[in-house]
């Protein structure tokens, strides 16, 4: 294209022209509202009163505290965590919609429902994973049994008459676990949740359950459960002298839980970014040793990629315990 400008005169109107097209973007760019912006909604796996939580609203009051916007609970129990995970899957992925669950509607769930309406691999962004959750299993104090060979020699005595809950995916598979490698047969009794499950096991109703140990820490302090193992590969000093299931003879069954936030799997990458560092600075803080010391939990921090990683490998080993106890999805 001819044009009279000198070529001097040309390059410096170029120029010119750059600089004000750069100018003219640098206010759309500060224009960009900082996130958040406007109230955070973190979806709960459990009703009010668990230890899921707990945690979950112990992290809102700290995320609330550091951002200075709002993040709160929603709870959404039911279906071993199908209904709250589903939920925040099919929510807008723009960062206000947050899932806190523990693993087993990650996990289990996969392997232990044919028609599962999320793919947790797909629909979800891993955040953060922020707690290992050990679970114990656990008898009322008024049970004759105070080890688990106890236990498990009465329930081989008199097979399909002893009873034990379960209240998700993953507690099912435990139980099975312990159940198929010890040569027992029970009577499973499924709950919605730990809320409904912890009465009946108090009362007797039950005769034992495999609970996440921060349920069982106050019931036992209060005099109302008696733990006898524990799923985690060491002995939770807050559960004093109760042994592992590997040093019973059950390693196979040493399985745990544990807590992770999640996003809807389109979340803009530096939402899920900054989530991620508030995350891992909420499980470094006093605030959350404060919790796993009183309650037998432990941070357990993996982050994005490192933690979808993680959740491919707890998927394996969940999918293998499945098939090795010859659980059939639902």
């Amino acid at each position: 294209m001819r044009t009279n400008l000198p070529r001097a005169a040309r390059r410096r109107t170029l120029a010119w022209l750059a600089a004000l097209c750069c100018a003219g973007a640098l206010p759309a760019a500060a224009q960009q509202p900082a996130y958040p912006e406007r109230p955070v909604r973190i979806v709960s796996i459990s009703s009010a009163g668990t230890g899921v939580d707990d945690f979950t609203r112990l992290a809102a009051k700290y995320f609330s505290d550091r951002t200075g916007k709002s993040f709160f609970v929603e709870n959404r129990p039911g279906a071993n965590g199908i209904i709250a995970t589903d939920h925040v899957a099919k929510a807008a992925p723009d960062g206000y919609t947050l899932l806190l669950t523990a693993a087993s509607a990650i996990t289990a769930n996969p392997y232990m429902y044919r028609n599962l309406p999320y793919d947790p691999n797909k629909d979800l962004a891993p955040i953060a994973r922020m707690s290992v959750v050990p679970i114990v299993v656990t008898v009322p104090t008024a049970s004759p049994h105070r080890n688990l060979q106890s236990l498990l020699d009465a329930a081989r005595a008199r097979p399909g008459k002893l009873s034990y809950g379960t209240s998700t995916a993953g507690y099912k598979v435990m139980v099975a676990a312990v159940n198929g490698l010890a040569k027992v047969q029970a009577v499973e009794v499924p709950y919605k949740g730990t809320t409904t499950l912890l009465p009946d096991l108090i009362s007797g109703t039950l005769d034992y359950a495999m609970v996440e140990v921060s349920q069982v820490v106050p019931q036992m302090q209060a005099g109302r459960l008696r733990p006898l193992a524990v799923s985690s590969p060491a002995r939770v000093a807050v559960l004093g002298d109760v042994p592992t299931l590997s040093e019973l003879g059950l390693g196979e069954a040493t399985l745990t839980s544990w807590m992770g936030l999640f996003a809807p799997a389109a979340t803009p990458p530096d939402i899920v970014r900054q989530l991620s560092a508030l995350a891992l600075e909420f499980v470094a803080s006093p605030e959350a040793k404060a919790h796993f010391d009183t309650r037998g939990t432990a941070a357990y921090p993996a982050a994005l990629d490192g933690f979808r990683q993680a959740i491919l490998e707890d998927q394996g080993r969940w999918k293998h315990y499945i098939n090795a106890v010859g659980l059939q999805p639902e």
